[in-house]
C-alpha cells in the first residue's frame, strides 16, 4: 500500500508522513518520526499476496499484525537547498531475526526546491507515475501492471524529480541488483523517466516509460524463473533438448511504456483512474498488455469505497482478471477498519504461468481480509 493522494505519484516520505511526529526541530534541521500498526484477518489467498506476511503459503486462514515505521530527516544546507534522508520499514509479527526485517523505502538526497529533487537509494522507480494512479487499496493492489514484476521498491535506484509550470518531470536509474522481488532475477541496470501534468478540470494526465536489462545468467537460476513462460509460448516439452531450448531463449530485457488518466484527489471525494501498460520482453512471442481502473469515493463522515478492476492479457487471453472492491472507515485522523476482497473473473493464468507460480501467487484465487489499523 501506497496511498497515492494525487494525480501524478509523490514522494514516497510526503506520503507516509501524512500522521508523522517532528521530534527534533532546530537550526533550519528537523527530524520526524511515524509508523503504522495493523492487524488482520486474511484468507490464505490473500496472505500469498500481501507484501510483509510472514506465514505465506499456509493451508488455511491467519491472523496477522504487522508494524511499518520510520524516519525521516531534512537539513538545510544553503538558501534553498536541503539535504533529505528518509528510511522506512515493515515487520511482520513473531519474526525472530533479520530475515524477517523488511526495508521498505531508504534514501538520501538533496532538495534543492525549484531546481528539482536528486535522491540515492532504495525507492521506486519514475514509472510508478503512471502504474501508481491505481496503487490506493489498504492491501489488496491487484498488481496487474508488468512494473511490480519486479518489486514495487527497488535498491540502487537514482532519481531526480522536478515540478515546475504545472508539470512533474522525473528520470531514474538503478544499478545492479540482485534477487528482485524474490526471484531468481537479477537487474544489471535499468532506466525509466515519466512526465505528468494537471489540467485545471481535474484530469491528470501521464506518460511513461521504463526499461531494464538482465543480468547475464552464468548458472542458469534466470533461465529456470523465465523457462515456463518459454516453454508455454513455444510449445516446449520437458525433454533435456526443449528444456535447453527454453533455456537458451529467456529474455535479457523488457520495456514498460504506459498512460495514466486520473480526476480528482484521492481521499477528497471522487477520485477515479485509469492506466494501460504495453510490457515487451525480447524472446517473447508477444506483448503483454495491462490495464487497471479504480473509482474510490471519500464521505466527509470517515466512510470510504474503493471498487476497481485489473486485467493483464498475453497472446489474447486473459492471464490476469481481478476485480477488487474495498470498504473503510476512519474514526479519527489515527484510527480505522478496513475489509477487502479480490475477485477471480476468469482468468487463464494458466495460459502463461506455470502451476508453481500461480500457486506461490494465487493467482487464480479469490482473497479477502479484514482488519483495522493505528497511524502514529
Amino acid at each position: 500500500m501506497k496511498k497515492l493522494p494525487l494525480a501524478f505519484a509523490l514522494s514516497i516520505a510526503l506520503i507516509s508522513q501524512a500522521h508523522s511526529a517532528t521530534v527534533f526541530s532546530k537550526d533550519g534541521t528537523s527530524l520526524d518520526l511515524f509508523g503504522r500498526i495493523n492487524a488482520m484477518y486474511l484468507s490464505d489467498s490473500a496472505a500469498r499476496h500481501v507484501k510483509g506476511i510472514k506465514n505465506k503459503g499456509a493451508d488455511d486462514n491467519t491472523l496477522q499484525t504487522t508494524v511499518y515505521s520510520g524516519i525521516a530527516g531534512r537539513s538545510q544546507i544553503s538558501d534553498n537547498v536541503y539535504a533529505i534522508g528518509y528510511s522506512e520499514w515493515i515487520m511482520p509479527s513473531g519474526s525472530s531475526g533479520t530475515e524477517d526485517f523488511i526495508t521498505r523505502a531508504q534514501y538520501v538526497g538533496v532538495d534543492a526546491q525549484q531546481y528539482g529533487t536528486l535522491t540515492f537509494g532504495r525507492g521506486d522507480n519514475a514509472f510508478y507515475t503512471v502504474a501508481g494512479v491505481t496503487d490506493v487499496y489498504q492491501e489488496l493492489d491487484c498488481r496487474v501492471n508488468d512494473h511490480y514484476v519486479f518489486g514495487d521498491y527497488q535498491p540502487g535506484l537514482i532519481m531526480y524529480s522536478l515540478s515546475a509550470l504545472g508539470w512533474d518531470l522525473r528520470m531514474s536509474y538503478q544499478t545492479a541488483a540482485d534477487d528482485v522481488n524474490d526471484s531468481n532475477v537479477n537487474i544489471h541496470n535499468g532506466a525509466a523517466f515519466a512526465v505528468a501534468t494537471r489540467l485545471a478540470n481535474g484530469i491528470g494526465i501521464a506518460y511513461g516509460m521504463s526499461y531494464y536489462y538482465l543480468q547475464p545468467d552464468k548458472n542458469q537460476m534466470m533461465a529456470k524463473e523465465f523457462s515456463p513462460q518459454i516453454q508455454k509460448m513455444y510449445h516446449l516439452g520437458n525433454s533435456e533438448a526443449d528444456l535447453n531450448k527454453a533455456y537458451s531463449l529467456r529474455p535479457t530485457y523488457k520495456i514498460d511504456k504506459g498512460l495514466s488518466i486520473t480526476y480528482g484527489n484521492f481521499g477528497e471525494g471522487l477520485y477515479a483512474a485509469f492506466n494501460a501498460t504495453v510490457t515487451k520482453y525480447n524472446k517473447y512471442t508477444n506483448h503483454l498488455y495491462s490495464y487497471e481502473a479504480v473509482l474510490n469515493y471519500a464521505f466527509e463522515n470517515g466512510f470510504s469505497s474503493t471498487l476497481g478492476y485489473g486485467m493483464k492479457r498475453f497472446d489474447g487471453a486473459n492471464i490476469i482478471s481481478d476485480l477488487t472492491f474495498g470498504l473503510y472507515y476512519r474514526f479519527n485522523p489515527n484510527f480505522k477498519v478496513f475489509a477487502e476482497a479480490s475477485f477471480d473473473i476468469s482468468s487463464n493464468p494458466d495460459r502463461f504461468y506455470s502451476d508453481t507460480q500461480i500457486r506461490r501467487m494465487a493467482l487464480d484465487k479469490n482473497k479477502g481480509l479484514i482488519g483495522a489499523e493505528y497511524s502514529f
